[in-house]
């Protein structure tokens, strides 16, 4: 990594690509989620690349879309190709044109972002056909005798809580990702 990150930068990115992570949060969903053909996919707070290195096979064009700097450093250190686009932008108002994008992908990350002006911005760049792909925290669920990772529970988001926020839109698909997460398609 980069000399430029923070110490704590440091520390963040290398959790987010730590072996716990690849063991709890199984990707081979993306195989039978996204199919063979090759799509404009955004990874919408793409953070330090976990999700990007794996939606790359899918991409005609990958867009990596964070906020932060230090994150989007260690995400272009790790991805590489002539189909990968890195943008430091608010998820809340992308460069990207309208109706441009098939598949948004959110991962961990909704909770943390302006979720009025995303989900505006996703309406907007989101082809009328296109889907949301989201992987994200379980509420209420108890680890016992582990580490607790993680947001707090007040704010983890339900399934009903993405679909307040996408009212045009409907669970498809629900997928397993691990102990700790869910999975869910959103389409119009």
């Amino acid at each position: 990594m980069g000399n430029h990150l923070h110490v704590w930068d440091e520390v963040a990115a290398q959790r987010l690509l730590s072996n716990d992570r690849k063991r709890s949060e199984n990707a081979a969903f993306l195989n039978y989620i996204i199919g063979p053909n090759k799509l404009v996919i955004v990874d919408l707070g793409c953070g330090s690349g976990f999700y990007a290195a794996k939606l790359k096979p899918f991409a005609s064009i990958l867009y990596c879309i964070d906020s932060s700097k230090a994150m989007l450093s260690v995400a272009r250190n790790r991805i590489h190709g002539k189909t990968v686009r890195f943008l430091e932008e608010d998820s809340s108002r992308t460069s990207l044109p309208a109706l441009s994008v098939d598949v948004v992908f959110l991962a961990n990350s909704f909770h943390d972002m302006d979720r009025h002006k995303t989900s505006a911005e996703v309406n907007r760049i989101l082809k009328f056909e296109g889907r949301i792909i989201v992987v994200d925290w379980k509420k209420g669920i108890e680890q016992s005798g582990e580490r607790r990772c993680g947001p707090p529970d007040k704010i983890r988001m339900s399934e009903t809580d993405y679909l307040r926020w996408f009212t045009e839109f409907k669970i498809t698909k629900r997928f397993e990702v691990g102990k700790n997460h869910f999975g869910i398609v959103l389409m119009r």
